[in-house]
C-alpha cells in the first residue's frame, strides 16, 4: 500500500514504556482494529503500541521518551513529514549529506568554513522541500549499530545527535585522502546502499576518458589522451604535440597540470600550476630534457598526457564552458547552469578558485566566434555533447549519478571538446555575477532528487 504523505506534529512525554499517541484525525490510521503500528526513521524500525487520544489536536501524534530514544528522534524532527498507511509510519525521509564536518567542542557547534554555508544551504534546501537532512563524516558511521554520530540544523544552531542510518545518502565528501583513510567502510557504506548513495567516490581522468571513448558520437569529441606508462612513451607523445598538458590522474581545480609548448627550434617551454596559484615556469633543450625535469613527479603520482587544442580565447586568456548537470524530483537529467570561464591573466587554467572569471556563455562567445551562425552552432552543440556526456558516462560506469560537473573547450573553428567531468562540483550559496535563482536550483535538485531515491525505495 502506498504511503499517504502529510506533516505531523510531534511531542513527547516522559515514559518508561515504548508508546505512540494518536489523534483521532489521523483517519483510517487511528480508526484500524489494530494495536501496534511499524514506525521507520531512516535505517531504524521499532514496532511500538499505540493508542488513540481524543485530546491531541489534528495531525499530532504524542510519542513516549522511551519510544522517540529507540527511534532516535530528537527535538530536531518535532515538526516533520511522515509517510503514513495502515499499520505503519515512516518518518522523514531522512537525509545525509557525507562531508568533512568538525566539531568545535568549546563553541559547541560545527567550525566555520566554506564548505559548512554549502552544507548549511543544502539543509535547509532539503527541509524546504519536505526532507529531513543531517551532516556528517564518514568515521562517524557505526554500521554494525545502525547508527551515525551526525550535525542537525535548528534554528540556525548546529547539534552533535546520534542518528539512525539515513534512507538515502548525498556524497559531497571532497576529500580524496579521508575518502582513502576509510576505504573499506566507505566501500561497506556504499555497497549496502546501492543506487541510495549518489556521486560516491571521486573519479579518475584516465578512467572517464576510458568510460566517454566507448561513446561513438561523444568518442569524437576527445583529445588525444595516453596513460603515462614510461619516458620513452611520453617523449614520443611530446614530440607529436605542438602543445601537451601533463594532468595529474586524481587532480582538482587545476592544481599540478603543466603545459609544453614545443618552439621552432625543437625546444620546449613549460609551466606548472602549483596550490599558491602560483605558476612554476622553466624551459629545456628537449623533448627528452624536459622530461626529466618531472621525472620524480612522474615517479609518484600517476598522470595521463594530452594533446593541447587550438582553443578559442577571450581577450587573449584561456576559455572554457562549465555545465552543471544535475537530476531532479523525477530522476531526470536537467541542465541546471551553463557559464564561461575565463583565466585569470597569465594562466592556463580557467578554474574560478584559481582567479578566474564567469560569465555569460553568450558573452564569451561573441568574443570567440564572429559570426551570429557560428555561435548559435557551438552553443546548440555545447547543449547536446553535455547531454550525451552524462549518458556515456553512467553507461561506462555503469551507475547512476545525481550530479556531474562537465567543462567543455571551443576551438577557433567552432568544434567543441571536453576537457573534463567532475563527480563532485562545488557550489557557492550566493553569486555576485550569475543568476541567484540559478545558483539556489544548484542546491535544490540534489536535495529533490534524494527524496525522489528515498519515496521510491520506500515504495
Amino acid at each position: 500500500m502506498e504511503l499517504e504523505q502529510r506533516q505531523l506534529r510531534v511531542s513527547t512525554f516522559k515514559s518508561a514504556k515504548p508508546l505512540l499517541r494518536l489523534s483521532p484525525s489521523t483517519g483510517y490510521l487511528a480508526a484500524a482494529p489494530f494495536r501496534s503500528i511499524e514506525c521507520v526513521h531512516g535505517g531504524r524500525r521499532v514496532t511500538l503500541e499505540a493508542v488513540i487520544d481524543e485530546a491531541l489536536p489534528r495531525n499530532a501524534l504524542s510519542m513516549s521518551s522511551k519510544a522517540a530514544e529507540q527511534l532516535r528522534l530528537t527535538e530536531y524532527t518535532w515538526q516533520m513529514p511522515a509517510g503514513v498507511t495502515r499499520g505503519r509510519i515512516q518518518f522523514g525521509p531522512l537525509i545525509g549529506i557525507l562531508s568533512n564536518p568538525r566539531w568545535d567542542k568549546e563553541a559547541r557547534t560545527l567550525r566555520k568554513s566554506s564548505q559548512t554555508e554549502v552544507l548549511q544551504r543544502l539543509v535547509e534546501a532539503g527541509r524546504e522541500h519536505g526532507a529531513v537532512c543531517f551532516v556528517f563524516g564518514i568515521h562517524s558511521v557505526n554500521l554494525k549499530a545502525g547508527t551515525i554520530t551526525g550535525y542537525v540544523l535548528n534554528d540556525g544552531v548546529w547539534h552533535r545527535r546520534e542518528l539512525p542510518l539515513p534512507d538515502v545518502i548525498y556524497d559531497q565528501l571532497h576529500s580524496r585522502k579521508l575518502e582513502q583513510d576509510a576505504k573499506e567502510l566507505r566501500e561497506a557504506l556504499s555497497k549496502r546502499y546501492g543506487s541510495r548513495i549518489f556521486n560516491d567516490g571521486f573519479f579518475d581522468k584516465w578512467q572517464v576518458y576510458e568510460w566517454l571513448r566507448e561513446d561513438r558520437q561523444v568518442r569524437q569529441h576527445l583529445p588525444q589522451t595516453r596513460q603515462h606508462t614510461s619516458m620513452s612513451s611520453a617523449e614520443a607523445f611530446l614530440s607529436s604535440h605542438s602543445v601537451t598538458f601533463l594532468k595529474p590522474l586524481h587532480g582538482s581545480l587545476g592544481l599540478g597540470i603543466a603545459r609544453f609548448v614545443r618552439q621552432r627550434d625543437g625546444s620546449y617551454t613549460y609551466e606548472v600550476k602549483r596550490k599558491t596559484s602560483a605558476i612554476v615556469r622553466g624551459k629545456a633543450a628537449s623533448a627528452k630534457k624536459v622530461l626529466s625535469v618531472f621525472r620524480t613527479r612522474l615517479k609518484h603520482r600517476p598522470y595521463i598526457w594530452q594533446e593541447g587544442l587550438p582553443l578559442a580565447t577571450y581577450h587573449h586568456r584561456p576559455v572554457d564552458f562549465r555545465i552543471l548537470m544535475q537530476r531532479d524530483e523525477t530522476g531526470e537529467w536537467k541542465r541546471t547552469k551553463m557559464f564561461a570561464r575565463v583565466a585569470r591573466i597569465g594562466d592556463f587554467t580557467s578554474n574560478l578558485s584559481g582567479g578566474g572569471d564567469a560569465m555569460p556563455v553568450d558573452q564569451a562567445l561573441a568574443e570567440c566566434l564572429p559570426k551570429v551562425e557560428q555561435r548559435n552552432r557551438a552553443k546548440a552543440q555545447i547543449r547536446r555533447l553535455s547531454r550525451q556526456v552524462v549518458d556515456a558516462l553512467e553507461q561506462g560506469a555503469g551507475r547512476t549519478f545525481g550530479e556531474l560537473g562537465i567543462d567543455l573547450g571551443l576551438d577557433t573553428s567552432g568544434k567543441v571538446w571536453i576537457i573534463e567531468v567532475n563527480s563532485k562540483p562545488r557550489k557557492t550559496p550566493t553569486t555576485e555575477k550569475g543568476r541567484q535563482d540559478l545558483v539556489d536550483l544548484s542546491f535544490e535538485r540534489p536535495m529533490r532528487y534524494a527524496i525522489y531515491l528515498a519515496t521510491k525505495a520506500a515504495k
